[in-house]
């Protein structure tokens, strides 16, 4: 989405740089960090990262939300680019300190959430068990609990861990060495939260994540619902979706855990080896080559399951064209993934997890169907219905619900930043002895 916006934005007469981070496990020299090159006719500024064994565990976990490295070099690079506006998509690989280094120079920022990075360091909301996170809680005890997912602090009572936890705040730890790694991770919710407030506008694409973010302390009066824009040019709408001798069910995504691959197939074991369905799984195999062996074993040679790899993005139109239903059986929040946009696009009804982001989409027995989180045998009663009935799968493509195109999305776009500028341009007057006024932003831990 971030390259089909820029090249939109280009087309449009802007001139577009993007700044991205790129993750690497060797160490590099200081002013080797950085490097830049042109793609399809982009500008593209490069942060490398990496992670070594000699590097302490609390940098480690600092650098990810508030990256000196990083922001040393960004602000000599704003101030000699002077952007008009900075749009960030994800903070993750650079980490939030950019949007210091915007502040401290009066440069327009817009932040499109795209997960929940800004409250969850996994970004997925989901604890070690899989069950939901309700966020870091009071003193990251959640971000504890997952990062430190050891019997012995189970066993551990909660008012120990709770008083643990604020006395290492307070500067006092059993264990000195320790004591800057809880630092580094109490002080990530509160850094992100200050940080990210200064920034001018905050779009989500979901309710569930604009309710998140004010939940946790984000400045609603910041926060505006903007769904995402999709490329529909390799996307041809397709005539309505009608059962065939087999019902042919796909997911296209990261084949890995949380998206809930080994939930679809564990559902189609359960069904008799008669019902008429073919099963397509889309996404490179060799990304997680455990949960690939897994998903391959819970398969058991099923000829009704296929394992096609990935595909090339401007041929998703044709896939679609292959498969009467799209099932996305995600095990966290997933904020709206943009397969279910384009699932829709070509009317192709989703049966999906019923969790916020996905339900905001598909509404259930309208343009798709619904099942509880890891309820395989709900999933595979619905797969059942569609085999049974052969009405519904035309009744749910006919109701599919068309998204926005990219084009509209930059629409939207331009006028926030229009807004934005507006708004500063005002500040800007608004000076008191001939020297304009900054807000104090936090500069580290």
């Amino acid at each position: 989405m971030t390259y089909d916006t820029a090249k939109e934005l280009q087309k449009r007469g802007h001139q577009v740089e993007l700044w991205t981070g790129f993750p690497l496990n060797m160490e590099l020299c200081k002013n080797k960090h950085f490097d830049n090159y042109l793609y399809d006719g982009i500008f593209v500024q490069r942060f490398y990262h990496y992670y070594k064994q000699s590097i302490s565990l609390n940098k480690l976990w600092e650098f990810e939300y508030n990256n000196k490295i990083f922001s040393e070099y960004f602000s000599d690079l704003l101030k000699s680019k002077r952007p008009d506006i900075v749009h960030a998509f994800h903070l993750g690989n650079l980490s939030a300190s950019l949007i210091t280094e915007c502040v401290k120079l009066n440069i327009p920022t817009v932040f499109t959430a795209t997960d929940f990075w800004a409250v969850c360091p996994k970004c997925q909301l989901r604890l070690a068990d899989n069950s939901i996170c309700e966020g870091p809680g009071a003193n990251s005890m959640n971000c504890f609990a997952h990062m430190l997912n050891r019997s012995y602090l189970n066993l551990m009572p909660c008012w120990l861990f709770k008083s643990l936890i604020w006395l290492a705040k307070q500067g006092w730890c059993p264990e000195k060495r320790y004591l800057p790694l809880l630092r580094a991770v109490v002080s990530r919710a509160d850094f992100l939260k200050k940080t990210i407030n200064h920034i001018d506008r905050i779009l989500v694409p979901t309710h569930l994540l604009k309710q998140v973010l004010q939940r946790h302390g984000f400045e609603l009066n910041k926060i505006r619902y903007v769904p995402y824009g999709i490329n529909l040019n390799n996307i041809e709408e397709q005539r309505l979706k009608t059962a065939g001798a087999k019902v042919r069910l796909g997911f296209i995504g990261t084949v890995a855990e949380h998206k809930g691959v080994h939930v679809l197939l564990e559902a189609v074991r359960l069904l008799p080896k008669d019902i008429p369905i073919e099963i397509f799984i889309y996404g490179k195999l060799e990304e997680v080559p455990e949960y690939t062996a897994c998903l391959k074993e819970i398969a058991g040679g099923d000829g009704r399951i296929h394992f096609c790899g990935t595909f090339p993005s401007h041929e998703i139109g044709v896939v679609f064209s292959q498969i009467d239903c799209l099932v996305v059986p995600s095990i966290w929040y997933e904020n709206t993934p943009l397969v279910i946009y384009s699932a829709q696009a070509t009317n192709t009804p989703v049966i999906a997890t019923n969790l916020g982001g996905m339900s905001e989409v598909i509404q259930h027995e309208k343009n798709g169907l619904l099942f509880e989180k890891g309820d395989t045998a709900q999933l595979a009663h619905l797969i059942m219905r569609l085999c049974r009935d052969r009405n519904l799968l035309p009744a749910l493509s006919a109701k599919a619900v068309k998204p926005k195109s990219i084009p509209a999305y930059v629409n939207e776009l331009e006028e926030y930043y229009g807004e934005i500028l507006a708004e500063k341009a005002l500040r800007y007057d608004s000076m008191v002895d001939g020297v304009k006024i900054y807000e104090e932003v936090p500069s580290g831990i």
